[in-house]
């Protein structure tokens, strides 16, 4: 099943709000009149956005110190059947785990059964880590500051040897490798299985009974269905086709939680007391305090934060707010905690649209109500996004630009509109972002269309392995490279839907990932992504007749497939 924007838009009458649960709440939420505006306003965006994200179904929960203000459905479970999104639709969450996970040891640590400072291989002898530093704590996987390899997710990068790359504690490198040892501490301290322990642990005292530890089969026949770009590993449009993604159990730490919007407030709320319950604590004064204490700078989507144990901090005009986002392959979520205020949101969309978070929704929520509770005019919605065929400086790419091998790229402006002439076509290109396009024709469905710039001005254009120039380029036009190199070019696929296919291309002497990301020799035989000191590497393998058949990305293969 594959859903474009039209069939959204034919659709989108009948996926207005499903359900709305509104509770007697203190001050100005006392009258369900009084939230009224709130929500229409907030609806009002969501379809707006919605419409603009192509995502197929929502859901969506607000919370305070008291509990569910409203849980709220949007869309489709199944865009195939017309399912729509119901209270108790189940989605993924993502990352969001993480704060779970968080909160798991540090209820642990209240038991006097965990050290945060201590090396995390006191508790776990059997990994291996290798460093020519301090040794790791879960004080420094917590916060993303162990030097971790930062990008596998899957449970293969424990089984050999791991490495960190710089001091620990120094600087914040967001790790799902790290989350995932601290499933294992998690089980090593508590002696029963992560899930358990989890349930145990977290859900149950919260009363989180609609929600599941960790994603099985068994829950299927209640998650909604998650969908994922349907050309893997190619350049996405916005609004482009979104097909059904694969099923995929998960059961790692680094994000394996299904929850629906009532539990999900019901998290929230505790969040919102300090980790109080209605009936006692789900963890102490202190443990929360470290929970929230900013342990390491990490600018969280753009603006000043901090990281904590599983959860980003910010000052944001006087208000502590907490909040994190969480993708998986076919789910986006985000949660937005403002403990000043007195009000949290969480989001969550059942699609992977290529970075998406429903981050504007959850942001709007909280601004929405802190406007109401203080009386004050409410604001207005997110400015639409920009259309990504408005290109405000078109005239800084226009020009002919011609390969070495005699190939030619012709761009044109049209006010905003920057077009590519092409086999007798016009076709105006969409900015992804910076100088980078997405150009939709066949011919140029594989890669995005770069531009270069040398003091300021557009002097090259790349696609993939090709390389153009324009009459203002002056530099160079051979490079060297090592001749090995010409068999790690290829294109490759790893079989986990985390990962999938991605392509590996030579030019100007140099191997890039997916035509835009450089890897840059290391010395010892691998290639850093980008910065050949980040703990994250890719090495060439089983090389036969001088081509590589794999590549192992930080301890995940990938082999070779040999289709265009």
């Amino acid at each position: 099943m594959t859903l474009t924007r039209r069939t959204f838009l034919v659709n989108s009458a009948q996926a207005a709000v499903a359900v709305t649960v509104l509770r007697s709440v203190p001050g100005v939420f006392a009258q369900a009149a009084a939230v009224q505006p709130v929500f229409a306003k907030l609806d009002a965006f969501i379809a707006r956005h919605m419409h603009e994200t192509g995502a197929p179904g929502m859901t969506l929960a607000l919370a305070n110190r008291d509990g569910l203000i409203r849980a709220s459905t949007y869309g489709y479970a199944d865009t195939k059947t017309g399912l729509k999104v119901a209270p108790e639709t189940m989605f993924e969450i993502g990352s969001i785990s993480k704060s779970f996970v968080a909160l798991r040891l540090l209820q642990l640590r209240d038991e006097g059964k965990l050290d945060l400072n201590k090396p995390i291989a006191e508790y776990l002898p059997w990994l291996k880590i290798n460093s020519k530093f301090q040794a790791i704590t879960t004080h420094h996987i917590l916060s993303h500051s162990a030097g971790l390899p930062g990008a596998p997710l899957l449970l293969d990068a424990l089984l050999g040897e791991l490495w960190t790359a710089w001091e620990p504690g120094k600087r914040f490198l967001y790790s799902n490798t790290g989350y995932n040892i601290l499933g294992f501490l998690i089980e090593a301290i508590d002696k029963r299985p992560f899930a358990e322990s989890m349930r145990a642990g977290m859900l149950v005292p919260l009363g989180m009974s609609a929600s599941s530890p960790i994603i099985t089969n068994d829950l299927r026949k209640v998650m909604a269905i998650g969908y994922e770009p349907l050309s893997e590993g190619k350049p996405f449009p916005v609004n482009g086709t979104l097909g059904e993604a694969q099923w995929l159990e998960v059961d790692i730490a680094a994000g394996s939680i299904a929850s629906t919007p009532a539990d999900m407030a019901k998290y929230m709320r505790m969040l919102l007391n300090r980790g109080a319950l209605p009936k006692g604590r789900l963890l102490s004064e202190e443990g929360f305090a470290l929970f929230t204490k900013a342990a390491i700078n990490s600018p969280y989507r753009g603006e000043p934060a901090s990281y904590g144990y599983g959860i980003w901090v910010s000052d944001i005009e006087g208000h502590t707010r907490l909040r994190h986002t969480g993708g998986m392959v076919a789910f986006s979520s985000s949660i937005d905690v403002d403990i000043t205020g007195n009000i949290s949101a969480f989001a969550s969309v059942n699609a992977n649209m290529r970075g998406y978070r429903p981050v504007a929704v959850t942001k709007y929520a909280i601004e929405l109500f802190n406007a109401s509770a203080a009386g004050k005019a409410l604001p207005d919605p997110p400015a639409p996004p920009p259309a990504p065929d408005e290109v405000k400086n078109a005239a800084d790419y226009v020009g002919a630009f011609t390969s070495l091998d005699g190939k030619k790229l012709e761009l044109v402006a049209e006010g905003n509109k920057l077009i590519l002439v092409h086999a007798n076509r016009r076709i105006v290109l969409d900015r992804v972002g910076g100088d980078r396009f997405l150009v939709k024709h066949p011919d140029f469905d594989t890669y995005l269309l770069g531009f270069v710039r040398e003091s300021q001005q557009v002097t090259q254009a790349v696609y993939g392995p090709d390389w153009y120039l324009n009459e203002k380029y002056k530099g160079p036009k051979t490079f060297e490279a090592k001749k090995e190199w010409d068999g790690f070019v290829g294109h490759y696929n790893n079989d986990s839907p985390w990962y999938g296919d991605t392509r590996v291309v030579m030019r100007k002497g140099q191997l890039f990932l997916d035509g835009t990301q450089p890897l840059v020799p290391r010395g010892d035989g691998k290639f850093g992504i980008g910065d050949p000191e980040a703990p994250d590497w890719i090495s060439f393998e089983s090389i036969v007749d001088g081509r590589a058949m794999r590549f192992n990305f930080s301890g995940i293969i990938f082999r070779r497939i040999f289709t265009p």
